[in-house]
């Protein structure tokens, strides 16, 4: 895909609108992502979201292809949108909500757009006003102990998969490290998140509150050979652990109450 001007974009989204299906139903448009925040690529697309007359009851997503331009569109009504604000707040991935923070209204004929733009907004915010270092309890760091455990065999047996392992036990690392400090989590902008004002800017992202944790995803991230990657693993697994009160696995124990329903026992 080739790069745009704001003039090209904005006539081929208008093409893209003319002949919309559902064009009766719009009631407002918010483009996003790089032609708006900034540094598009080759490779980049237009995000567009087109808001529904709240009456309707059907969605869509899809995608078209306008002089060159990938135009991907997501049509829904804004009960639907709010829907989607939850879904991801619950997530802590705020997606959805960066989207239209960072979006730009071209249309909005009931108010709506920029009601929900506001509302991603205050839903940041609020995110980012959580505490930051909630507790994690003995199962969940005895879980992050496995992996690395895992891990390390699979470095000491020269296993074919272990990059393959390395990376996936990586992300989930770091992904549970976020949660519990309530942080958004995107592979595609953690890296970023640490080393680049520009990106912290362009997703709204907030620096991550730990120098020494910052520090190690950075170099867990970009190791190179399979020694220094384990390396940088375990000093990231432990440090998180640490934050948290520490762990030990000798003398490991999780006791909590069954799950089964009496109700639904065979006799």
């Amino acid at each position: 895909m080739q790069n745009e001007t704001a003039n090209d974009w904005r006539k081929k989204l208008d093409i893209f609108l003319s002949d919309f299906e559902y064009a009766s139903d719009l009631v407002g448009v918010l483009v996003c992502g790089s032609y708006v925040t900034g540094n598009p690529t080759s490779h980049s697309d237009l995000d567009v979201h087109l808001i529904l007359d709240d009456v309707v009851v059907y969605r869509e997503r899809g995608n078209r292809i306008i002089d060159g331009l990938l135009i991907e569109y997501f049509a829904n009504p804004p009960k639907q949108i709010l829907c989607y604000f939850e879904d991801d707040f619950h997530d802590r991935s705020l997606m959805a909500q960066t989207q239209f923070a960072t979006g730009l209204i071209l249309m909005d004929k009931t108010g709506d757009a920029a009601i929900l733009k506001d509302k991603a907004e205050t839903m940041i915010a609020d995110l980012y006003a959580q505490p930051t270092v909630p507790s994690m309890n003995e199962l969940e760091k005895y879980g992050l102990w496995d992996i690395m455990d895992d891990l390390q065999d699979a470095y000491k047996t020269q296993r074919m998969d272990f990059d393959f392992l390395y990376f996936n036990c990586l992300n989930r690392l770091i992904e549970c490290y976020m949660k519990r400090i309530n942080r958004p989590y995107n592979v595609k902008t953690i890296l970023g998140n640490i080393v680049d004002d520009a990106t912290r800017k362009k997703y709204l992202l907030q620096e991550l509150p730990d120098p020494e944790i910052k520090g190690l995803i950075a170099e867990a991230i970009v190791a190179e050979d399979k020694g220094k990657k384990l390396d940088a693993y375990e000093k990231l697994t432990i440090a998180i652990i640490n934050q948290f009160g520490g762990f030990s696995i000798d003398g490991f124990k999780f006791k909590s109450n069954v799950e089964y329903n009496e109700s639904t026992m065979p006799q």
